[in-house]
């Protein structure tokens, strides 16, 4: 369970902050999510922006910077210190990578950015940061309300409008101050028997006993309450149980297949299917042990059904390992054979069986000092001392059956440029 360590933004302007606080801000310029506030030199900023969109307001870029490295992701295109780069991008102990819903940031200095391309960003900070923090995230302090709200004697909006990102290039209004928030909340109340039929339904039971879902029983009430007639979807209710469903992952629950085919239903390419909770590490016919490796927690998303892995080599969906092919100069089919230097590799679903082979050393000496090594390489060279032709030291095994010396003696013949030779052959078996 490290929901503590996480902050959260999603759906009609929705937060959640690291301390455990749930607004609503709905703020449409850019605004400091998290960033680094004690440090003499900030190491850390995460930045959003919001757009609005026919079904409900949408992210429509994450400004990543840490230290002197910064990146800019929108749906479409990822950028570092403004060069467009294609995914995943490795750089300064940065993972910039992708899977079938998310744009994932990973930093080693303890900081992950996850974005859904819409609506929801995330953010998990290592607990090194705690109390470091500011923004709409809040201090990271683990004292709720207290600092952001009651000491500072601020309403949502007003701490929501103090994180704005000054931009003298972009002319963006704040959302009004005035703006009666408890009117609002006295008006979604009458959806709560709504949402709480959606979030205390038995099959959240393994969600309910680890992650109260009052808060978010509350998004949904003004969620409902804020509904618009083109909201054919529920989009904006579907965000919320999503976020639910997310968080209750995080906190090690199993949240339930809870999505109907006429009810916030995600599409999967090929032939994948959705999960609320897998495995972000998805094997592969040229990885099949990434899952077992993966250090990742576990997220909602598309992935290969069970018994299959994802083939990457033909790029046709997922397949039963069984089915695999292999690839290295070109693609083998299971059976096929590759010579490759001193080995022989036969592929077996998708994987390189390989055995040594004994190969011939042959080392020629010829005409008058004419030398032609065990690499094929030439030279000439004329004594007519005794020279170590070749010699393998005992301590070591090259895959030869026994180790030899040959001792060699050049002779100037009479009246002739052509060189003799005195070979003796000395060999022990090892």
């Amino acid at each position: 369970n490290h929901v503590n360590n996480i902050c959260s933004m999603w759906g009609n302007f929705h937060f959640k902050t690291f301390d455990g606080d749930f607004y609503q801000f709905p703020g449409m310029c850019e605004y400091n999510l998290v960033s680094d506030c004690q440090s003499l030199i900030c190491q850390f900023s995460v930045h959003v922006k919001r757009t609005e969109h026919s079904t409900g307001p949408n992210i429509s870029r994450v400004l990543v910077t840490i230290n002197d490295i910064t990146v800019e992701i929108t749906a479409n295109q990822v950028m570092v210190n403004g060069e467009n780069k294609l995914l995943p991008v490795h750089v300064a102990g940065i993972l910039v990578e992708e899977n079938t819903i998310y744009i994932r940031l990973h930093s080693k200095m303890g900081i992950t950015v996850m974005w859904n391309r819409e609506d929801a960003v995330m953010v998990e900070l290592d607990s090194k940061f705690s109390n470091h923090t500011c923004g709409l995230c809040g201090d990271f302090n683990g004292a709720p309300l207290y600092n952001e709200f009651i000491q500072s004697e601020v309403g949502y909006i007003e701490f929501g409008n103090k994180h704005k990102v000054p931009n003298p290039m972009v002319d963006c209004k704040n959302p009004s101050e005035e703006d009666d928030e408890q009117n609002l909340e006295d008006q979604s109340e009458k959806h709560r028997t709504d949402c709480e039929d959606l979030l205390k339904d038995a099959d959240w039971f393994s969600c309910i006993k680890i992650l109260n879902p009052e808060p978010y029983i509350k998004a949904c009430m003004n969620d409902m309450c804020l509904y618009q007639p083109e909201d054919t979807d529920n989009s904006t209710l579907c965000a919320t149980l999503s976020e639910y469903s997310r968080q209750c992952s995080h906190a090690g629950g199993t949240p339930p297949t809870w999505r109907r085919a006429d009810f916030c239903a995600v599409a999967c390419s090929y032939n994948m299917v959705h999960s609320e909770s897998g495995c972000p590490c998805m094997d592969t016919c040229l990885h099949k042990d990434t899952n077992t490796l993966c250090e990742q927690h576990n997220i909602d998303g598309c992935f290969c059904p069970p018994g299959t892995v994802f083939d990457e080599i033909s790029n046709m969906g997922c397949i039963p390992v069984e089915e695999c092919q292999c690839k290295h100069d070109r693609v083998y089919s299971t059976g096929e054979v590759l010579h490759k230097h001193n080995e022989e590799c036969t592929c077996q679903h998708g994987t390189w069986t390989c055995t040594k082979k004994i190969c011939p050393g042959i080392c020629t000496i010829y005409g008058s000092g004419h030398y032609k090594t065990f690499d094929q390489q030439r030279f000439g060279f004329r004594g007519e001392c005794s020279y170590i032709a070749a010699q393998v030291p005992p301590d070591k095994y090259f895959y030869f059956l026994c180790t030899f010396t040959v001792p060699m003696r050049h002779t100037t013949c009479y009246h002739s440029d052509t060189t003799a030779f005195s070979i003796i052959l000395f060999y022990y078996y090892k």
